[in-house]
């Protein structure tokens, strides 16, 4: 049986722990602050980047990995595996899946996944493949994959759209409309894109509660292994007040909160929550 390395971006948001028990190998994205190039993954935290912006109003600049960054990193790998399975960020999100394929052209058995998706979406991708990486060929795992990765749904909720306006991701009357009425905009993950969602009304402690409430009202129709949390919370007493509510349900084996990187906390800012899980 083939030696299979599976590889992602950092933006997949596993913890060093997770990493380990996985055995996934990371490569990491690129945040720029006070024209200093840093990696997000393992060097930043959530609080740098929030720290920086509400010094300077400004958002740092990230950037993925480049094509040579992959190229090395994919010759790291092929030092103990066959081959290499690389699960990259949404193509329609970041660079991050060009790059990665560019580099794999110059290797016979690298295979280069597009998540279509960001944060814990890409983690249960991981997660399926590094399950089942010893129990078949890599192609087939490939191709088991992408019809796993099809399945997996993924939201969020925002306190605020500053920092997506900030990102050019948001108009200015958009941003002072939402600030004026309390408005908590919801981002869905479709075809690999974010794309805008139901909104909620008043405090951001009410949207978070409907939010959870309509992402999992058809909860029986999801798999029951596991339900992810991507986030940005702030306050422990607030994110386990979340994690009960889900656990109320008495549905999912496993929930998981992780914590967003850098590269991601960049769009989302602070408080931001986000719900994956598998369609059966």
């Amino acid at each position: 049986m083939e030696r299979i390395c599976i590889a992602a971006d950092s933006t997949f948001d596993m913890t060093l722990d997770m990493v380990q028990q996985y055995g996934i190998t990371v490569s990491a994205s690129y945040v720029r602050m006070d024209e200093t190039d840093y990696l997000d993954y393992p060097d930043l935290k959530q609080s740098d980047l929030f720290d920086y912006f509400r010094r300077t109003k400004k958002l740092p600049q990230t950037a993925a990995a480049n094509p040579n960054d992959y190229e090395l990193l994919f010759q790291d790998c092929l030092k103990d595996h066959d081959a290499v399975i690389f699960i990259a960020k949404s193509s329609g999100m970041s660079s991050c899946y060009a790059n990665a394929v560019s580099a794999a052209s110059n290797f016979e058995n690298v295979y280069v996944i597009d998540s279509l998706s960001i944060s814990s979406g890409s983690s249960l991708l991981a997660m399926e493949a590094s399950r089942l990486k010893d129990t078949m060929p890599a192609k087939e795992l490939v191709a088991y994959l992408i019809a796993y990765r099809d399945k997996i749904i993924g939201s969020f909720i925002i306190e605020t759209l500053e920092y997506l306006h900030e990102g050019g991701r948001c108009s200015t009357l958009a941003y002072l409309g939402a600030s004026a009425l309390q408005i908590r905009q919801s981002i869905n993950i479709r075809d690999g894109k974010l794309v805008v969602g139901k909104k909620y009304m008043g405090t951001y402690k009410r949207a978070l509660k409907e939010f959870i409430e309509t992402s999992l009202a058809q909860y029986e129709q999801m798999r029951p292994e596991v339900v992810m949390i991507s986030h940005a919370i702030q306050e422990e007493a607030m994110l386990n007040s979340l994690i009960d509510q889900i656990k109320a349900l008495n549905y999912f084996e496993q929930i998981i909160p992780l914590s967003v990187c850098a590269a991601v906390a960049c769009h989302g800012g602070p408080n931001a929550f986000g719900l994956f899980f598998v369609q059966k």
